[in-house]
């Protein structure tokens, strides 16, 4: 029965946080399978640094492994890329396209390293919309990541991340053409984090 508190108390991860980040991050999306004979997209990645707020709550699976449910959301969007629109007759039209409303549900699974730091890894359900293009629409898929994180004192740590999502493929329909539509993103954070 005392085992759980004793854990607890050496386990500096355990319990509620807050946490916040920014860094890099390239998301390249794929337009293929025009109802247009021939017609294809030539997509450049559209880049950004993210500002991902992030809450969640972790608890212990054992006295050195932590398991945690956290909901990530960045509030800035990538620049627009080019995104070029081929038919038979040759370049038909550009456009641009970002992303925005970029979120994550992930479940993390951590491993102590010492008392006051941890590597862990999380796989994630994410979701975003297009932005900047002249028909938006949404994308949602998966995400995984590795990342480590040490204290600085009791209640505050810092921490790095490098996370890949890939958006599931989805049939789009925009006036008379259809097409389908999938992105992948890849990125690195740095972060300060309060613990609770």
């Amino acid at each position: 029965g005392l085992a759980t508190p004793v854990m607890a108390q050496s386990n500096l991860f355990v319990g509620w946080h807050v946490q916040a980040a920014t860094g890099y991050q390239g998301i390249t999306p794929s337009l293929t399978n025009y109802s247009t004979s021939g017609a294809y997209t030539n997509s450049q990645t559209s880049h950004g640094m993210p500002l991902v707020l992030g809450a969640g709550f972790t608890f212990a699976i054992s006295e050195r492994q932590v398991m945690g449910l956290t909901y990530e959301r960045n509030l800035l969007h990538t620049q627009a890329a080019g995104q070029d629109y081929y038919t038979s007759s040759g370049l038909t039209s550009s456009t641009r396209m970002g992303f925005d409303k970029q979120a994550q549900w992930s479940l993390m699974l951590g491993q102590l390293i010492r008392n006051g730091s941890m590597a862990y890894g999380k796989l994630a359900y994410a979701s975003l919309d297009t932005t900047h293009a002249t028909n938006n629409f949404s994308l949602d898929g998966y995400g995984v990541g590795v990342g480590f994180k040490t204290f600085l004192n009791p209640f505050q740590y810092v921490y790095t991340e490098y996370n890949y999502t890939k958006m599931s493929e989805r049939s789009i329909q925009i006036g008379s053409e259809s097409f389908k539509a999938s992105a992948v993103g890849k990125g690195g954070l740095v972060g300060i984090g309060w613990q609770f």
